[in-house]
């Protein structure tokens, strides 16, 4: 299953029980991960038991802010948990791809393989 999701991504963010109700960043961590789950059920993800891969490639300006990739990965396993799988200990194999654009539009491209078998 291959999904896009528009815009700039949103790297994971730390929060407190209370920050995340005043903080914008957290707010927009907690709206891009809403927006990664409801990309996955209209694409009609199903969770298995099964090991997963994942292989994400994040497209971004060049001239804006960088991201950690170890970020952006949290913010996709944790958008995809119950809707792509039941728990985001069943991907077993990630990738993490930043390629940089030029006044393009800024994306982020996730695909999900299952394996088979049982974790």
């Amino acid at each position: 299953m291959k999904l896009i999701i528009p815009g700039r991504p949103v790297p994971a963010v730390r929060m407190t029980q209370r920050s995340k109700y005043k903080s914008k960043q957290a707010q927009r961590y907690l709206d891009y991960k809403e927006q990664i789950g409801w990309t996955a059920k209209a694409a009609g993800a199903l969770p298995r038991h099964s090991p997963y891969e994942v292989t994400a490639t994040v497209y971004i300006d060049r001239k804006k802010p960088d991201m950690d990739v170890d970020n952006l990965a949290k913010a996709f396993l944790d958008g995809l948990n119950t809707i792509a799988w039941h728990d985001d200990r069943q991907v077993v194999l990630l990738h993490v791809k930043k390629i940089y654009v030029n006044g393009e539009e800024e994306c982020a491209e996730i695909e999900i393989n299952e394996l088979g078998g049982i974790v």
